[in-house]
């Protein structure tokens, strides 16, 4: 039995959304680094999984990567532009990941933009995602 190692399609979507991304917008898996200029985008994956039974890859299932995007700017309206372009580089991406068959990639909800005055007093702005595939 082979286990299915997610960190290939976490890069590939990271790298969609970075190279549709102006430069002056990151885009960081599971946290910004200390100190990073905003706005920025930040993937929080979970690990996969090919069905509530089984995650094998030997199996015809296919494999359900979900995945939320935090979209953070200094206002309101910078969280929701850098969301509505991380949205648009996703919505039906196919990324590249060798030996896997990749399908569209699909947007399965999202919150309200608001803002962290317990932290930071930046805006966030969250939606979730759905990346299949299946052993190519």
């Amino acid at each position: 039995m082979t286990w299915l190692d997610s960190r290939p399609l976490v890069n590939a979507i990271i790298a969609v959304v970075d190279a549709a991304l102006p430069n002056t917008i990151g885009v960081y898996w599971g946290g910004a680094p200390q100190g990073v200029a905003v706005p920025y985008a930040v993937l929080y994956p979970d690990v996969g999984m090919e069905s509530p039974a089984d995650r094998s890859l030997s199996d015809d299932v296919p494999n359900d990567l979900l995945f939320q995007v935090t979209s953070v700017g200094s206002t309101a309206e910078q969280a929701v532009l850098v969301a509505d372009k991380v949205a648009a580089a996703l919505l039906d991406a196919v990324p590249a990941v060798a030996g896997r068959r990749v399908r569209p990639i699909r947007h399965e909800g999202s919150q309200p933009v608001r803002r962290d005055d317990v932290s930071t007093e930046l805006f966030f702005a969250t939606a979730q995602f759905l990346a299949r595939s299946e052993a190519a």
